[in-house]
């Protein structure tokens, strides 16, 4: 059998992604989305909501790739806390490719939502839901990045199985082929 190491790059640009969408995205928010005159939030509570508004989301998001593998009946599901990203995410057993793009891109179901009900409500709650979407987007870069990625390159593969470190944090993941097992570390 043949056994390529390769060490995965795409990961790193969903990252330069997120951290662009999380420097910009304030700044289009404060454009288009801020409150009218006189519906301002007072600047601690204005805070503590948006920060609640951006934990929400992350919920969700996580509650959306959580759902979409349950549905496409993927084997081995468990929520975890990752110190290391700071947040709950998704293990699994393995999963077809296109079932990895499937339940990478779920999450972003809840953007154009949130920038719906953002434009027809307008005001504080606009502003906070227009946070949400922000935060759904900017944390979904890297999945939409790697879902795109591992479809485009890998989708005759059999399975995407996660590889994981001590800690139980993911550290890269193998692709079996028929004959072949692609290894990538990130």
């Amino acid at each position: 059998m043949e056994v390529v190491v390769e060490r995965f790059k795409p990961f790193y640009l969903g990252l330069f992604f997120s951290m662009l969408l999380l420097v910009a995205l304030p700044v289009v928010i404060a454009g288009h989305c801020a409150p009218g005159p006189g519906e301002r939030l007072p600047c601690p509570l204005g805070l503590a909501a948006s920060i609640a508004s951006a934990v929400a989301a992350a919920a969700a998001h996580e509650a959306m790739h959580y759902l979409a593998a349950r549905l496409l009946g993927v084997t081995g599901l468990r929520l975890r806390l990752s110190a290391r990203l700071g947040a709950v995410v998704v293990d699994y057993d393995y999963m077809t490719p296109g079932e990895y793009l499937v339940v990478a891109l779920a999450p972003q179901l809840l953007t154009p939502l949130l920038l719906g009900y953002a434009l027809a409500a307008g005001g504080a709650a606009g502003l906070l839901a227009c946070i949400a979407a922000a935060a759904n987007l900017a944390g979904g870069a890297p999945d939409i990045v790697n879902g795109l990625y591992f479809y485009m390159v890998h989708r005759r593969a059999e399975e995407l199985r996660p590889l994981y470190d001590e800690e139980g944090g993911v550290a890269g993941g193998v692709v079996v082929y028929p004959g072949r097992l692609v290894v990538y570390a990130l």
